[in-house]
């Protein structure tokens, strides 16, 4: 399921953690719209959460060291998820704000949200897929005897060895049945893909940015279409579109 969202600003200054603002409010969201789920969300612990989005800024717009000028006062969220009765749930959570301005945590902002279309999915028929990346893609290597983490790129030689790794565990329990060798044989070609970094709640991580072309079993290259690559997905990163 795949749902575009249109905002509106009250003004053009956006903080450049605009991640983090949007998160809270859709936390905020999803709190409103049913406790219950909000705590399984968003409660103690670190709970799976099966949606992934993307924020897009509508021209014109200054990034600056203070901060993010939106000259157009509008910009567009898309969400994608492989479940739907989670896609059920974040519509009905986002509509109960549509044409209600809601302030943004801790900034003089406000936002609205002006139209909300539920988007076609485009039918994974081949085992080569071009792809678009729509949010950073963020590659992380956790060490669990230390608790430390490292991001890595398309520029890192350890990138898709990490990924696929990364990948497989995530698997385990999505399907019946043993996918490590499928995982394995996937092969990314990148057509134009680039390092650059991002502030997230006030950590500066490398990611990736570009198109690329994977090729794989379809089955997994419309898993990640529809749940996206990578870390951190239900965050803001990792969302891919069909190209």
């Amino acid at each position: 399921m795949r749902v575009k969202v249109e905002y509106e600003t009250k003004n053009e200054g956006l903080p450049l953690e605009y991640r983090r603002k949007y998160i809270s409010y859709l936390k905020s969201a999803f709190e409103d719209y049913n406790q219950d789920l909000y705590t399984v969300l968003y409660g103690p612990g670190n709970a799976y959460k099966s949606f992934c989005f993307s924020l897009y800024f509508l021209p014109e717009v200054k990034v600056a060291k203070e901060g993010i000028s939106l000259f157009s006062k509008r910009f567009l969220a898309t969400f994608t998820t492989p479940d739907v009765l989670m896609g059920v749930h974040l519509v009905n959570a986002l509509m109960g704000r549509r044409n209600r301005w809601m302030p943004l945590a801790d900034w003089d902002n406000q936002i609205k949200i002006a139209s909300l279309t539920k988007m076609p999915e485009y039918p994974i028929t081949n085992n080569a897929v071009a792809f678009k990346i729509l949010s950073p893609i963020v590659i992380r290597d956790h060490d669990e005897k230390t608790g430390k983490d490292w991001y890595l790129t398309w520029e890192d030689e350890d990138f898709e060895q990490v990924w696929k790794r990364n990948l497989q565990s995530e698997l385990r329990n999505v399907f019946d049945r043993d996918v490590r060798s499928d995982v394995e044989a996937l092969r990314i070609k990148p057509v134009r893909l680039r390092k650059t970094v991002v502030l997230h709640y006030g950590i500066h991580i490398p990611v990736t940015i570009g198109t690329f072309v994977l090729e794989g079993e379809k089955y997994l290259l419309e898993y990640l279409y529809k749940s996206g690559a990578g870390s951190r997905r239900s965050m803001g990163f990792g969302c891919l579109d069909v190209i």
